[in-house]
Formats: structure tokens, sequence, C-alpha cells
């Protein structure tokens, strides 16, 4: 018996899909950017502590945010609207999506103020996103927060598990399309990954059935293929 039937999805059941942000929808990963231009001394020491083990991914995150600073984060947003690159293929990806009826959720442990710049920079200012929350302490330094009913995982920052498992009780298949560490625990959750740069390494090394992607025309086609149900339940 398989012990986890809750994790294969009829294909009559309609396709919703989660898409990670830094490195995934953009061609670098932005939130490394805003801390090595943006935060205060100590984050490369912070991260020789998570390369040796003594701080996981969302206790590197959380320290690298303490470093930003209130009064910096206009000029912050400014830099990263600057540096930012949509991955090829992702308007496209959109547009069809929305034509058919497809959910799509920006699904990211990266910081409100860049996510929500960037997209709304690049004209997908109303795509659902799902990101922790910069506030600031009386100091003037940066805090993360997860507002609007978002789950802290211990280990990755925003859950994005918890994300998908609230859609897959609304009856949806969930793709889900990434490209690193903090995508390892939705990966084996999801009903359809695309992997690209290390996620794909990981999906390699631990056996899990993924498609590699350079662009999001190819995502697209797997949207198209396996969506074709979904599509057909929207009409």
């Amino acid at each position: 018996m398989d012990p986890h039937p809750e994790i294969h999805r009829s294909e009559n059941q309609p396709l919703a899909v989660f898409v990670d942000f830094d490195g995934t929808i953009t061609t670098r990963d932005i939130g490394d950017q805003v801390v090595m231009n943006f935060a205060e001394p100590g984050w490369d020491e912070a991260i020789d502590r998570y390369r040796m083990g003594e701080l996981n991914v969302r206790d590197l995150w959380s320290f690298e945010i303490g470093l930003l600073r209130r009064e910096r984060e206009a000029e912050t947003v400014a830099h990263t609207i600057g540096i930012a690159e949509i991955r090829e293929g992702f308007a496209e990806f959109i547009e069809y999506s929305e034509s058919h009826g497809i959910p799509v959720e920006v699904v990211s442990s990266g910081m409100n103020f860049y996510v929500d710049a960037i997209l709304d920079a690049n004209g997908f200012g109303s795509l659902a996103r799902a990101r922790p929350t910069v506030e600031y302490d009386e100091h003037g330094f940066g805090v993360m927060v997860m507002a609007g009913g978002l789950r802290d995982c211990g280990m990755t920052a925003m859950c994005k598990c918890d994300r998908l498992w609230r859609l897959r009780r609304k009856g949806f298949r969930v793709m889900f399309v990434g490209d690193g560490v903090s995508d390892e625990c939705v990966v084996s959750q999801a009903d359809i990954v695309l992997a690209t740069s290390s996620l794909r390494e990981i999906c390699e090394s631990k056996g899990i059935d993924h498609v590699p992607f350079e662009t999001f025309h190819e995502v697209l086609d797997v949207v198209k293929a396996r969506g074709a149900a979904a599509s057909a339940n929207a009409g």
C-alpha cells in the first residue's frame, strides 16, 4: 500500500503553479545582492557559519536581515530594480496561465520590499505572492516577520510546504518551479517539479523526479502538457 496516497494526484484535478523568486523568476539571487551591498558588516561571517553547519538557511537569512537598516531601504529597492533580470519566457508563461485559469503564486523566502518592487516594475504586480515581510526594530535594524498567516519554517524561513498543502486541500495538483536549497523540502511534496541550478543537483542526488529547465519556455511546455485537464475543468 502506498504510504502517502495524498501525494499522487489525479490528472483530472486542476493545476496550480508555485514559482520561487530569487534565481528562478530572476536570473540571479537578488537577496544575496541586497545583503552584500547594503547590510552592515558581519554577513560574511554568518555565511561561513552556515557553510560549517552552525546555521541553517532560516537562521542565516534572519541574521542577515538583522543587518539591514531602515534608512537604506529606498536605496536598496532602486538598486534591485536596476539589476534584476527576469528569466526568459516568464511573461509568456504568466500570460498563458492566466488565460487558461491556472493559478500562479510566487512563493519566496526573499524580502517583501525587493520582491514586490521588482514584480511591480516588470509588469507582474497583480501576481499572488507569499514572502516574509521586513519590519524594523526601535534601532532601525531589520526583523523578519511572517505576516498574513504565513508559517515560519524553522529550516528555510517561510514554509513553502504549508502553501502547497493549502492548495492540496482545495483539490489542486501543484507544480513547483525553483532553483535552490530553500526549495529542498517543498519539492518532496510537489506533484510536478521543475528545477534549475542547485535545486536540480538536489533532485538528482535525492532521486526526486523533476524536469530540468533554463527558461520559462520550458516551464510553459510542461504547463501546457500537464495543465490540459485544469483548462478543461476551468472551462
